[in-house]
């Protein structure tokens, strides 16, 4: 399989769920495949893994001939359904271990035409191209300036959401709206330009990217959703984990950990107090793991 991608806390993620040869696999949020692949060289030959992924060109990138790897186009949010058909269709009894990893990976990054970077292409930043969601510079052209300043600081938590949604709308209103990825990182580090003299090494337009996105995905109720399902159908045993990528992500995966841990006969015990980051050593080779932060829960019973 062809990728640039590095998987983020490669090593804390097979630490965490411990794959053994005939034990079964979900990995939610498949991408470049590199969690998936090291999980399924662990489980092998009986053992099998299940990689999702809303991206049909993540699916469609991979050339697998492997029949211990299956490969599915969905969002994670259907992952009831995709794991009733699952066990009826390959005869699977039980779920060892299920992986999130929220983070976009390196071929989205860099692909053309889906404004996931900064410089490149239409502002689109849907994950699946066949899904009825707008794009994110649709988005932008139909909301007022005050629906526009909520997703950035909801989603975002973008410090200058007002004056970045106001210049957006004073642009639309004057016949030209902001249409292509480049356009907006260029209007958003202009403000941050005018505003500070000096700002961090991470792109000024990360986090309106970022809410934009979650906006366009519905990424935070779809989070929401699919974990409680996600740990119902782990085996007594078995491990669920996520990696985040922001305090938004973060702040859901902690709280609803907590709220299920903490009812009477709790399904799970919380195996990370405190989020795990990443080592020194994997930011300086992957600077885009200096965000992640790995939270983990272990099902005790059904």
């Amino acid at each position: 399989m062809t990728t640039i991608h590095e998987p983020v806390m490669l090593k804390e993620v097979l630490d965490f769920l411990k794959p053994q040869p005939g034990q079964n696999f979900i990995d939610c949020t498949f991408g470049g495949g590199g969690h998936a692949l090291a999980i399924l060289d662990l489980v092998k030959p009986t053992g099998k893994v299940i990689g999702i992924d809303w991206d049909e060109r993540a699916i469609k990138r991979v050339k697998n001939n492997d029949k211990n790897l299956i490969l599915i186009n969905d969002n994670y949010r259907n992952l009831k359904t995709i794991i009733n058909k699952v066990f009826s269709q390959y005869n699977i009894s039980q779920i060892n271990g299920i992986l999130f990893d929220l983070g976009l990976s390196s071929d989205q990054l860099a692909a053309e035409n889906r404004g996931f970077g900064f410089t490149k292409g239409e502002l689109d930043l849907r994950f699946s191209t066949s899904n009825n969601q707008l794009k994110a510079h649709q988005l932008l052209e139909r909301l007022s300036e005050r629906e526009i300043k909520e997703i950035l600081i909801k989603y975002g938590e973008e410090t200058l959401a007002g004056l970045i949604s106001k210049k957006i709308v004073a642009l639309r209103k004057r016949g030209k709206p902001i249409k292509t990825a480049e356009e907006l990182a260029q209007l958003v580090s202009g403000i941050y330009k005018q505003k500070f003299t000096k700002f961090s090494k991470r792109h000024p337009a990360t986090k309106v990217f970022q809410a934009l996105r979650i906006a366009v995905n519905n990424e935070y109720d779809n989070l929401n959703f699919v974990l409680p399902q996600a740990i119902n159908f782990l085996s007594p045993g078995g491990r669920l984990v996520v990696i985040s990528f922001h305090s938004g992500e973060d702040r859901i995966v902690k709280n609803l950990f907590k709220k299920i841990a903490l009812v009477e006969n709790s399904q799970i015990k919380i195996l990370t107090k405190k989020p795990v980051i990443p080592q020194r050593a994997e930011i300086m080779k992957n600077p885009r793991a200096r965000s992640a932060k790995l939270r983990t829960i272990e099902k005790i019973k059904n």
